[in-house]
């Protein structure tokens, strides 16, 4: 075997193991970044027709309470106004009749 063949024998070798798993470890980031920035943009844009529940109403809160309250204030639903900032809801609101009796979502 000559030397030309021996050195592009180990250059097609090093493409194999190296740059093909690269190449496709760049791809795979890029599409991951495009789905990142869809689901950011998704996130950022306003609600559109949130049902509003009036759960004050359904567990019966005096005015006082309810100027008190965060999810009267708020512009969405009361579970989703004590939402943790991790994403779960409050240990109050699981039980909660409001939630267990709210419309599900529907996003076209």
């Amino acid at each position: 075997m000559s030397d030309a063949t021996a050195a592009f024998a180990v250059l097609a070798g090093l493409a194999f193991r190296l740059l093909i798993p690269i190449l496709i470890t760049a791809i795979v980031v890029i599409a991951l970044t495009r789905l990142d920035r869809h689901w950011a943009s998704e996130a950022s844009a306003a609600p559109s027709n949130v049902v509003k529940p009036d759960c004050w109403k359904t567990r019966q809160c005096s005015e006082s309470k309810r100027q008190d309250c965060l999810g009267y204030k708020s512009a969405l639903p009361c579970w989703q106004a004590f939402r943790h900032n991790d994403g779960y809801l409050d240990e109050k609101c699981l039980g909660c009749p409001v939630l267990i009796k709210a419309p599900i979502p529907f996003h076209a």
